[in-house]
């Protein structure tokens, strides 16, 4: 994949980019000596264990061994292709993707036209709403004021296709990409016409702002009546999520974010000065939802309608956010009265009641019972049994061992069959495993691999490596890999850590390149260029005595040419200059 963009241009983007503040934007940094550490996101830490180097523009994890530049961080946190975390980062930075490849070229190109058009539309939906009564008069009787309207970007598709087609000023030729991806449809007497004609129109956003798609409501007896754009190169529904642009303006790292279903109801909330407020734009929640609104708080609450459909849906819900359930981010419900939804119970009880309901949320571990209790008789042998079969598979879906034990001791209080010896077993048995499986990633420290982690955590060191032509022709395990490393980092000789482990991202060394980025030498850092001077002349050493002894046994067998005499020579007196 990254031979079809320059490794130039990536380490260009790599250069531009601070990778602190790249992750500092995601997930909360503190400055700790001349690095920044938080809880790992990538395994259960309770003690901060991810650490972030500015200097070197690479972060590792003690605990799981996570590891990468801004590049790895965005694939790995966010779930993104290579080219996906190119295109991010581009995106930031202001900078077109100069692709090699013309296929992948025009791919790119479709997609950047895609959001043009996206905002094209969404400015003439919103012209549309200003000359439209019948939405005017649908927005004012929902009580949605300009104010939101102009924030959320709200608009209204024509009845006519007509003279909207006009007003957009396309070519046939991106007509034709509107049909291919049914953003317009042809009726059966072949007339082109807008799939949302006739409705109010809720633009999505990504969280650059850019317009991926769009959701609509039909304001007459049309069905359905709720309707999303189709799936496109830059619309994923099970990836977006309605709101989420408009919560980070107002605040990057909201306490809680407040999930409800509809588009109305994000805009009623919000109108009504309840923040942090999103919905799944009408669709089922997906484990890429969970894990974007994850990423962006600590706490996300449900609020579903108190009827039986409501709770089977909170319930799901619970249910699939088991496995992203940690010791800081957590679930709470909210379960509103029937026949009642966000938008008409703020507008009957006023901010402050709502308020409340949003500090009373109903916990994971109390909604986690009440809901496996249902019809339960504790006082049956039975009932207990059935409960446990039921709670314990759920309970060990959680990765937080001091959640998931909480929760089997509530379990144990309940049915009385599992005790303390058990839970520290069960620990135990995890530790050992875990132990295990990181042994699988150590390798043995030798010379040649210390120098070589020291110039990749290093680069800056290549400016004071003696000449290495002495080396070329010698064969030891794993000099060729120092010197080509060496080689990059004197031609460029202002490369990090980072950008210098970019550049063999798809090379057969960059597994161990990246285990040896991550070594602790317990070596203050004033000592690491003497340290890595003192095992570059001991590995020389090592190679001419290598060579002399090989001398020494050709001369006592056949003896030696007048070259290789010279050469003998010439290697007794390096080595006796190098005690």
């Amino acid at each position: 994949m990254s031979g079809k963009i320059p490794k130039s241009f990536i380490t260009e983007l790599l250069f531009r980019t601070n990778i602190v503040e790249l992750i500092n934007t995601r997930i909360k940094l503190k400055k700790y000596g001349k690095n920044y550490q938080t809880n790992c996101p990538f395994h259960h830490d309770k003690t901060p264990s991810f650490t972030v180097s500015n200097e070197k523009q690479f972060y590792y994890c003690f605990g799981c061994n996570a590891h990468g530049n801004a590049i790895d961080f965005l694939i790995n946190y966010e779930h993104l292709s290579f080219i996906e975390s190119i295109e991010e980062l581009s995106m930031i930075h202001g900078m077109q993707i100069p692709f090699e490849n013309t296929k992948k070229n025009n791919h790119y190109n479709k997609k950047q036209n895609l959001y043009l058009l996206m905002e094209k539309m969404c400015k003439l939906y919103q012209k549309n709403i200003i000359f439209t009564n019948l939405a005017h008069q649908y927005l004012a009787k929902r009580g949605i004021n300009k104010k939101m309207i102009d924030f959320f970007l709200i608009g209204f598709s024509s009845l006519q296709w007509k003279n909207f087609y006009k007003k957009l000023d396309i070519s046939k030729k991106l007509e034709q990409k509107l049909l291919h991806y049914n953003i317009i449809s042809i009726s059966e007497k072949g007339y082109k016409y807008d799939r949302f004609q006739g409705r109010i129109i809720f633009p999505i956003q990504d969280h650059h702002g850019r317009i991926v798609g769009f959701g609509s409501r039909a304001i007459n007896n049309i069905f359905p009546k709720y309707l999303n754009s189709p799936e496109t190169d830059i619309f994923h529904k099970g990836k977006h999520i309605y709101g989420l642009y408009q919560v980070k303006k107002k605040c990057n790292q909201p306490k809680y974010l407040l999930v409800v279903e509809g588009y109305i109801d994000v805009i009623t909330l919000t109108q009504y000065n309840i923040n942090y407020v999103v919905s799944s734009l009408g669709t089922a929640t997906t484990n890429e939802h969970i894990q974007i609104l994850f990423q962006n708080t600590d706490v996300v609450i449900y609020c579903y309608d108190g009827d039986d459909a409501g709770k089977n849906a909170a319930w799901r819900i619970l249910k699939k956010s088991l496995p992203h359930i940690t010791d800081k981010k957590t679930l709470k419900f909210i379960l509103l009265p029937n026949n009642e939804d966000p938008d008409s119970i703020i507008r009957k009880e006023g901010t402050e009641a709502f308020q409340k309901r949003i500090d009373n949320a109903i916990t994971l571990p109390k909604f986690f019972f009440r809901c496996l209790l249902k019809n339960v008789n504790l006082s049956s042998n039975d009932d207990k049994f059935y409960l446990s079969s039921r709670a314990l598979p759920l309970i060990n879906n959680i990765s937080s061992d001091t959640v998931r034990i909480y929760l089997r001791q509530i379990l144990a209080r309940m049915i009385g069959i599992l005790d303390d010896h058990q839970f520290e077993k069960f620990l135990y048995e995890k530790e050992i495993k875990k132990n295990e499986q990181s042994k699988q990633f150590q390798i043995k420290r030798t010379s040649m691999r210390t120098l070589i982690a020291l110039l990749i955590q290093n680069p800056i060191l290549s400016k004071v490596a003696p000449s290495v032509i002495k080396f070329k022709n010698f064969k030891l395990k794993g000099l060729p890999i120092f010197l080509e490393i060496l080689q990059t980092c004197i031609n460029n000789p202002n490369i990090s850590t980072g950008q210098l482990l970019e550049l063999y991202r798809n090379s057969k060394i960059i597994n161990i390149l990246k285990i040896l980025s991550s070594w602790d030498h317990m070596i203050v850092q004033e000592e690491i260029q003497n340290m890595f001077l003192d095992l570059l002349m001991n590995i020389y050493d090592r190679i001419l005595q290598e060579r002399q002894e090989y001398l020494i046994s050709k001369e006592r067998k056949t003896g030696l040419t007048l070259t290789e005499k010279k050469e003998i020579w010439s290697i007794n007196k390096a080595l006796s200059k190098n005690k």
